[in-house]
Parts: structure tokens; C-alpha cells; sequence
């Protein structure tokens, strides 16, 4: 479904004739001269040092884009591509909540014409106001799937100057791979973390989403402000926690006919490690007797808190430590999948069911 939403310089200068002074006059002149051009220079001295210093402060405390900025990413096929741009895009379509609300987190929601995958519903409330402003005049894409949300030639009805989204955003099923919009003048943005461009999703790699979005958009300052946030958090429980043993983690998704274990490999494996869990190691497809015999200290759920409260009520995993001791706790998927700003709210939520003791506030 899709709805419209209404977006002197001054100068001067003094000729005198040396014909008629007499001597006193053109001593007193050239005292007088001489007076002004020390005074002249120092005053220029201090300009400089003044300037010198405005400039410095300048530097220390704002980055500035210098364009043409070039970056590296990929298109579908996972290969490295290299894009420029002229200057900071101004008609963008995002797929999907990192996309979205890390444009919207940076102040950019005026460059968004069109975002896909995303219900209004969704946005984080600290965000709303910002997601308020931008869909007025916008064309906004309700979810349903990115598939139907989104073709090639409704983004190229769009017109678009930048499209920042997932690797399977861009494929022959979407809006096609990005070498087609780069040749037409279209730059393209793959999240590090989306499907399987990345061997390894990693806290990084959300981190580099971030900065990178910074500076395209000549955001520098604002990027990592984000970003340091979340560092800042890690390195609060890592320093708290650095003594402890670390406790057991294994993260789950129920799916219609098994259970769906996360490794290291996945985001949210990365995570615990970064909150000082041990993410326990166990095939990708599992069944209730594999959970069992793991028989983790800390069990995460993706999901809400009724997926929990149902585990928890089934009887068949009663025995399990994390059920007795309390320890069973949901997470958001958008949370730790592809995070993008949300990246902090997963890290959090892991941190609270590792060491509920540090957030007591």
C-alpha cells in the first residue's frame, strides 16, 4: 500500500606632496609612519594569530566532507565497487529501519523521497517528530515485503540521486544490482551487516555504516557522536565486568517447524562477545533436546515478551538453568540484525540480561 504524505570590502588611501613639507613636517610624517606600520603590523599579527586559532578550534571541534568524497562497497555479487560523489545526495530511498532511522538520527529526513519496509508504527519514538517531518510531501512505502514495496521502475520513477539499503535490496527481484544505478548517476549504499555480504557481522561494521553515511552526507560530527555513544557503552561494561567469568549465551529464534540458533558469525554473536558473553557453539538448526543438553546460563529470544512467557510455561524445557533461574530474555530483531543506531539498544538488552546489576537505573 502506498500513500502520499505531505515536504564590503571598504578601501581608502591619502596622497601627499614631499615638495611642500618642510623638514619638522616630514620628520613628524615619517614618525607618524613609522608609528602606523608598527601598529599596522602588529594589528595584522594578531589577525593572523586570531584566524590561526579560530581555524585550529574549528578543525578540533568540526569535520567537514571535502567533495568529490570516493568510498568503497559492493554491489550484489559481493564485489568491491568504488563510488563519488560530487557532492551530498539530496533525493534517497532507504530500505528498511537502519537505513531509514540512521538518516533520520543524523537530521537528514529531508533527503528521504522515499522509504521502504517500514511501518510509522515502527519508528523508535525518539525518532517520530524527525519521521513526522519527513513524510510530509513524501512518498512513503507501508511494509509488506521489500519485493513489493519497491520495483526498479518505481525507484527509477522516483528519481533518486542516492539508494541506501541491503544487499537484497538490490537484487534482479527489487530494484536491480547497483552497477545499473551507477551508471546512471545513481550512488548506492550496501549495509555492511545485510544478508551475506559480510563473512562475519560484526559491531564494527555498524559502527562503519555510520561514519561512512557522516561522510556522504558532510554529518562527520554527528556520526560519531552516535557512534561513540555505543562505544562508550561497551567499554562501561567491559571495564565493570572484566573480572567475572564469562557466562554462558545462546540466542534463538522458533521458527514454524525448528529452532534457529545464532553463531558468531551473526551480529548478535558479535555482541555477546562485545558484553563480555561467551555465545555458546552450536549448529545453526537445532532441536529442544540440543537446547537442553547446551544448557546455557543466559537464553536470548528473538522476540516479543509473549514468546518468552510461552518458553517459559513449556514444560519440556523446565529443566533448563536459564528457565529456573529467570534468566530467558527476548530481543528485537531489528535490534541485533543489521542494527544500524539501534545497534545500542541490543548491546543494551544483552548487557541487562548478562548484568542486570549495572542497570539499575
Amino acid at each position: 500500500m502506498k500513500k502520499k504524505l505531505i515536504c564590503a570590502l571598504l578601501a581608502g588611501c591619502m596622497a601627499i606632496s614631499p615638495a611642500t613639507m618642510s623638514f619638522a613636517a616630514e620628520t613628524e610624517l615619517a614618525t607618524d609612519a613609522a608609528s602606523e606600520a608598527v601598529t599596522e603590523a602588529a594589528s595584522e599579527a594578531a589577525s593572523e594569530a586570531v584566524t590561526e586559532a579560530t581555524s585550529e578550534a574549528a578543525s578540533e571541534t568540526g569535520k567537514k566532507t571535502e567533495y568529490p568524497l570516493t568510498i568503497s562497497n559492493f554491489n550484489y555479487e559481493k564485489e568491491p565497487v568504488e563510488e563519488t560523489f560530487e557532492k551530498a545526495p539530496e533525493r534517497v530511498i532507504t530500505f528498511w529501519s537502519n537505513s531509514l532511522e540512521s538518516m533520520l538520527a543524523l537530521g537528514l529526513g529531508d533527503r528521504v523521497i522515499s522509504a521502504v519496509g517500514m511501518d510509522e508504527n515502527s519508528i523508535l519514538p525518539e525518532l517520530k517528530d524527525e519521521f513526522d517531518k519527513m513524510i510530509a510531501g513524501k512518498e512513503f512505502n507501508d511494509f509488506t515485503d521489500s519485493n513489493a514495496a519497491m520495483s526498479k521502475e518505481a525507484a527509477i520513477m522516483l528519481e533518486p540521486d542516492f539508494i541506501l539499503g541491503w544487499k537484497s535490496s538490490f537484487s534482479d527481484k527489487t530494484i536491480g544490482d547497483v552497477d545499473y544505478w551507477h551508471e546512471n548517476g545513481v550512488n548506492t549504499y550496501i549495509a555492511l551487516n545485510s544478508n551475506d555480504i559480510s563473512e562475519y557481522r560484526t559491531v564494527e561494521n555498524e559502527y562503519t555504516d555510520i561514519l561512512t553515511l557522516g561522510e556522504i552526507f558532510d554529518v562527520q560530527d554527528k556520526a560519531e557522536e552516535i557512534v561513540n555513544e555505543i562505544k562508550d557503552e561497551v567499554a562501561r561494561v567491559k571495564a565493570a565486568v572484566a573480572d567475572q567469568e564469562p557466562q554462558k549465551v545462546v540466542v534463538v529464534e522458533f521458527m514454524k517447524d525448528s529452532i534457529w540458533s545464532y553463531d558468531k558469525t551473526m551480529l548478535v554473536g558479535d555482541m555477546v562477545a562485545q558484553m563480555g558473553g561467551e555465545l555458546m557453539d552450536l549448529p545453526s538448526d537445532i532441536g529442544a533436546e540440543d537446547l537442553l543438553n547446551a544448557d546455557p546460563d543466559v537464553l536470548f529470544i528473538i522476540g516479543d515478551d509473549e514468546k518468552v512467557a510461552n518458553f517459559m510455561a513449556d514444560e519440556a524445557y523446565a529443566s533448563l538453568s536459564a528457565v529456573q533461574n529467570n534468566r530467558v530474555f527476548p530481543l528485537d530483531l531489528s535490534d541485533v540484525y543489521t542494527s544500524g543506531i539501534r545497534t545500542i539498544r541490543g548491546l543494551n538488552a544483552i548487557g541487562k540480561g548478562l548484568y542486570p546489576d549495572l542497570y539499575t537505573e
